[in-house]
Protein backbone atom coordinates (compact mmCIF):
# COMPACT_ATOMS: atom_id res chain seq x y z
CA UNK A 1 0.00 0.00 0.00
CA UNK A 2 1.43 3.79 -0.93
CA UNK A 3 2.25 5.63 1.87
CA UNK A 4 2.71 9.81 2.53
CA UNK A 5 4.06 12.06 5.37
CA UNK A 6 2.25 13.89 7.36
CA UNK A 7 3.87 17.04 7.45
CA UNK A 8 2.89 18.21 11.08
CA UNK A 9 4.27 14.81 12.72
CA UNK A 10 6.03 13.20 10.41
CA UNK A 11 4.44 10.16 10.76
CA UNK A 12 3.44 7.54 7.55
CA UNK A 13 -0.10 7.36 6.71
CA UNK A 14 -2.25 4.94 4.06
CA UNK A 15 -2.02 7.70 0.57
CA UNK A 16 -6.03 7.62 0.42
CA UNK A 17 -5.74 8.85 4.29
CA UNK A 18 -8.10 12.85 5.08
CA UNK A 19 -6.33 12.84 8.22
CA UNK A 20 -3.49 11.77 10.06
CA UNK A 21 -4.29 9.30 12.68
CA UNK A 22 -0.94 11.03 15.02
CA UNK A 23 -2.08 14.35 15.21
CA UNK A 24 -5.02 14.82 13.02
CA UNK A 25 -3.68 16.95 10.43
CA UNK A 26 -5.90 17.73 7.43
CA UNK A 27 -4.06 16.98 4.38
CA UNK A 28 -5.46 19.51 1.66
CA UNK A 29 -5.99 17.16 -1.54
CA UNK A 30 -8.68 15.12 0.56
CA UNK A 31 -10.34 17.89 2.81
CA UNK A 32 -13.33 18.87 0.53
CA UNK A 33 -16.33 16.82 1.44
CA UNK A 34 -17.28 17.34 -2.80
CA UNK A 35 -15.64 15.10 -5.12
CA UNK A 36 -14.24 16.13 -8.36
CA UNK A 37 -16.14 16.13 -11.75
CA UNK A 38 -19.20 16.89 -13.13
CA UNK A 39 -22.12 17.13 -10.78
CA UNK A 40 -23.92 14.18 -12.67
CA UNK A 41 -26.05 13.03 -10.15
CA UNK A 42 -28.61 15.13 -9.21
CA UNK A 43 -28.54 18.38 -11.52
CA UNK A 44 -28.23 16.47 -15.25
CA UNK A 45 -31.70 14.54 -14.54
CA UNK A 46 -33.11 18.16 -13.51
CA UNK A 47 -32.22 19.94 -16.33
CA UNK A 48 -33.06 17.10 -19.22
CA UNK A 49 -36.62 16.86 -16.75
CA UNK A 50 -36.78 20.39 -17.16
CA UNK A 51 -35.78 20.82 -21.11
CA UNK A 52 -38.17 18.03 -21.84
CA UNK A 53 -41.22 18.90 -20.24
CA UNK A 54 -41.02 21.98 -22.15
CA UNK A 55 -40.72 20.83 -25.33
CA UNK A 56 -43.41 18.69 -24.99
CA UNK A 57 -45.69 20.64 -22.84
CA UNK A 58 -45.19 23.59 -25.38
CA UNK A 59 -47.44 26.47 -24.11
CA UNK A 60 -50.57 24.98 -23.37
CA UNK A 61 -49.84 25.81 -19.44
CA UNK A 62 -48.66 28.52 -17.58
CA UNK A 63 -48.03 26.04 -14.20
CA UNK A 64 -46.39 23.77 -16.30
CA UNK A 65 -44.24 25.87 -17.62
CA UNK A 66 -43.25 27.38 -14.37
CA UNK A 67 -42.40 23.77 -12.79
CA UNK A 68 -40.46 23.11 -16.06
CA UNK A 69 -38.53 26.16 -15.61
CA UNK A 70 -37.77 25.81 -12.06
CA UNK A 71 -36.76 22.24 -12.35
CA UNK A 72 -34.57 23.70 -15.09
CA UNK A 73 -32.80 26.12 -12.61
CA UNK A 74 -32.28 24.06 -10.45
CA UNK A 75 -30.70 21.34 -12.56
CA UNK A 76 -28.25 23.87 -13.13
CA UNK A 77 -28.04 25.16 -9.91
CA UNK A 78 -26.79 21.44 -8.82
CA UNK A 79 -25.08 21.09 -11.87
CA UNK A 80 -22.86 23.63 -11.95
CA UNK A 81 -21.93 23.91 -8.10
CA UNK A 82 -18.78 24.71 -7.04
CA UNK A 83 -16.84 21.99 -5.59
Amino acid sequence: MAKKTCPQCQRRVSERAAYCRGCGYAFPEKASPWSAGPALGAGFPLVMMGVMTMIIAGSTSVLIAIVAGAMFLVGLLLFFHPR
